[in-house]
C-alpha cells in the first residue's frame, strides 16, 4: 500500500490541523478574547450592547425566595393580650389629667373619721388641686357630713355669742353695768336656733345648685361625695373667718381673701367630683354666685326706687 502524505493532517492530537484531539469544534483563530462567564444568564454576550434594552437581568441565584420565608404571618401582638391602658377610663371625661380613680377606703368607724378630719382639712388647704379632692373622695360618708355640718353650726354659735357679749358692753342690754340674763338668754337662744337652722339650709341650697348645674354639664359624680368635699375647705375657711371676725378692718379683708381661695377649691372639688374640665368647673362655681349678685343689684335697685318714689310724694 502506498503512502499517503495528507493522511491525519485533520486532527491535532495526531499531528493534524483541523481537529481537537478529543474531536471537539474547531477554535476559531479570529477570536482570541476569552468569553463571558455571565454569558446567558442575564447579562449580555461579549461584544453586544450593554444599552440594547435586554431588560431586567435575571437573579443569578435562582428562584427568588417566598414572601415570607418563617410560614404563616406573624401575629399582629407577638406579646399576647395588649397592656391595660393607664389614660382616662371608659365613658369618663379628661381635664385635670383626670383619668385618676379615688382609691377604695376601708370602712372607718365614727371616732376614727373625726380624728383624720383635721388631717384633711390641713391636706386640702395647703395641696390645692383636684388630685387632693380625689384622693379624699372614697371618704365619702353621710354621718361624717352631718357631723361635720354639726361642728360648723355649734362654732359658728360659739363665736357668734362671744361677739354678740363684746358688742353689748354699753348697749341698752347693759342695766346698772351688768346683764341683764333675760336679754343674754333671748340672745343665746335666737343665736343658736339661727345658726343650726341656717347651716344645713345654706348647705344644701349651695351644694344643690352646683349639683345641678354639674349634671347639666355632664358631671359623673353623686350628690354625696360633691357634699362632702364641700365641707372638706368650707368648715375650717368659715371657723377661721369666725376668729378673724374679732379683728377690726384687717379681719374682713383677710376673710374676704380667704372668700376668694374657696372658690378656688370649689372648682378643685368639681373637677375631681364630677370629671369635668376646668372650665366647666368654673362655670359651676360661678354661675350662682354671678346670679345671686345680679339679684342683689335688683333687689337694691329696686329698693331704691321705692324710697326715691316715696320721697317725691311725700314732699310738696
Amino acid at each position: 500500500m502506498a503512502w499517503d502524505p495528507t493522511q491525519g493532517q485533520g486532527q491535532t492530537g495526531n499531528g493534524g490541523q483541523g481537529q481537537s484531539g478529543n474531536g471537539g469544534p474547531e477554535p476559531n483563530p479570529d477570536n482570541n478574547a476569552p468569553q463571558n462567564p455571565y454569558e446567558g444568564q442575564g447579562q449580555p454576550a461579549s461584544g453586544a450592547d450593554p444599552h440594547s434594552g435586554y431588560g431586567t437581568p435575571q437573579n443569578p441565584y435562582g428562584a427568588p425566595p417566598p414572601q415570607n420565608p418563617y410560614g404563616s404571618p406573624p401575629p399582629q401582638n407577638p406579646y399576647g393580650t395588649p397592656p391595660p391602658q393607664y389614660g382616662i377610663p371608659p365613658n369618663q371625661q379628661g381635664g385635670y389629667g383626670y383619668g385618676y380613680a379615688p382609691p377604695q377606703q376601708a370602712p372607718r368607724s365614727i371616732g376614727q373619721a373625726i380624728q383624720e378630719l383635721p388631717n384633711q382639712y390641713i391636706r386640702v388647704l395647703t395641696k390645692p388641686s383636684a388630685q387632693t379632692f380625689a384622693e379624699e373622695m372614697g371618704k365619702a360618708d353621710w354621718g361624717m357630713v352631718w357631723i361635720q355640718l354639726l361642728i360648723w353650726a355649734l362654732v359658728g354659735t360659739i363665736l357668734g355669742l362671744i361677739r354678740g357679749a363684746i358688742g353689748l358692753a354699753g348697749s341698752s342690754f347693759v342695766t346698772n353695768n351688768t346683764f341683764n340674763p333675760a336679754s343674754i338668754a333671748a340672745l343665746t337662744v335666737s343665736g343658736s336656733t339661727f345658726s343650726f337652722i341656717a347651716v344645713p339650709v345654706s348647705f344644701f341650697i349651695v351644694v344643690g345648685i352646683q349639683y345641678l348645674l354639674a349634671k347639666a354639664f355632664n358631671g359623673q359624680g353623686n350628690f354625696l361625695t360633691q357634699g362632702y368635699t364641700y365641707l372638706l375647705f368650707e368648715v375650717p375657711i368659715s371657723i377661721v373667718s369666725y376668729l378673724l371676725g374679732f379683728i377690726p378692718i384687717l379681719g374682713g379683708i383677710a376673710g374676704f381673701a380667704l372668700a376668694i381661695y374657696g372658690i378656688v377649691l370649689n372648682v378643685f372639688a368639681i373637677m375631681a367630683v364630677h370629671r369635668l374640665s376646668g372650665g366647666k368647673a368654673v362655670g359651676v362655681v360661678l354661675i350662682p354666685i354671678a346670679v345671686l349678685i345680679l339679684l342683689v343689684f335688683l333687689c337694691a335697685f329696686v329698693i331704691a326706687a321705692i324710697l326715691i318714689a316715696a320721697y317725691k310724694t311725700t314732699t310738696p
